[in-house]
C-alpha cells in the first residue's frame, strides 16, 4: 500500500478471516476459462479479484488496485500493481483480467529492479531512510487488495520424522483485503486461500467464491 494512500482503520472484530479451498479440478476449469497461458497464481488472483469486487458492491466508476508480490518471496520483493475500474473487473472476461495482471507483472523487469536498488543506495548515501508502507492492524484496504503467494513453498515435502504436515495455516490476517495463496496439504494440485474480509461482505463473498460466472 502507498504510504500516502490513507485507508480507514476499524476495530478488529469487523474483519473476518476466511479460508477457501480450491480443488485441482476447479483450478483446471479456471485455467480453461482464462484461455491463455497463465500461472495458477495469476488465474486464481483474477478470479478472487472479480469475486471480492462483486462482494464489496463498489461504485462501477471507482478504481480497484492489487498489490501483488508476483509469486516471489525473499529478502527483497518488488510489487506489481494491476489497476482497473470496477466495471472492467466485473465485465471483462477472465482472460482479459488475467491479462491485466500479467501486463502489470511484466513491468517488474531487470531495469525496474536495478532502479530500486539505485534509489536505495542514493537514499543511504544522503542519510535518508525509506518509509515503511505496511498497513496497520485494522486497516480497510477496500476497494484495493494485497496478495502474497506461498505457492512456491513445498510445505507438503516437509518431514520432521512423522510425515508431512496435515495442514499449514498462516496467522490471522489483521488487514481487510489482505490474502495469501497456499498450496493445499489436503489434495495434490489444490490451493487454499486465506483472506481477510469485512464482516458486511462475508456472506456475499461466500455465496460467489466458487462461481466461474
Amino acid at each position: 500500500m502507498d504510504a500516502h494512500d490513507k485507508k480507514p482503520v476499524v476495530p478488529m472484530n469487523r474483519i473476518k478471516n476466511l479460508a477457501v479451498h480450491f480443488t485441482a479440478d476447479f483450478v483446471t476449469d479456471l485455467k480453461a476459462r482464462v484461455g491463455s497461458r497463465c500461472s495458477t497464481f495469476q488465474c486464481l488472483l483474477a478470479h478472487v479479484w472479480k469475486k471480492m469486487t462483486a462482494a464489496r458492491d463498489l461504485n462501477p466508476e471507482e478504481f480497484t488496485k492489487i498489490s501483488s508480490n508476483m509469486d516471489f518471496s525473499g529478502n527483497m520483493v518488488l510489487w506489481a500493481f494491476p489497476r482497473l475500474q470496477v466495471r472492467d473487473v466485473l465485465s471483462w472476461s477472465y482472460g482479459a483480467v488475467a491479462g491485466a495482471i500479467r501486463d502489470a507483472v511484466s513491468c517488474i523487469d531487470e531495469e525496474y529492479v536495478q532502479s530500486f536498488v539505485d534509489f536505495g543506495n542514493v537514499a543511504d548515501a544522503n542519510g535518508g531512510e525509506l518509509i515503511a508502507t505496511a498497513a496497520d492492524a485494522g486497516t480497510m484496504l477496500c476497494p484495493d487488495l494485497e496478495v502474497d503467494s506461498w505457492l512456491g513453498f513445498k510445505f507438503h515435502q516437509i518431514d520432521l520424522g512423522t510425515g508431512p504436515p496435515s495442514a499449514f495455516l498462516p496467522p490471522d490476517l489483521p488487514v481487510e483485503g489482505l490474502m495469501i495463496f497456499v498450496p493445499s496439504c489436503k489434495a495434490k494440485g489444490g490451493v487454499d486461500l486465506f483472506v481477510a474480509v469485512a464482516e458486511e461482505h462475508v456472506e456475499a463473498f461466500e455465496q460467489i467464491c466458487y462461481s466461474l460466472e
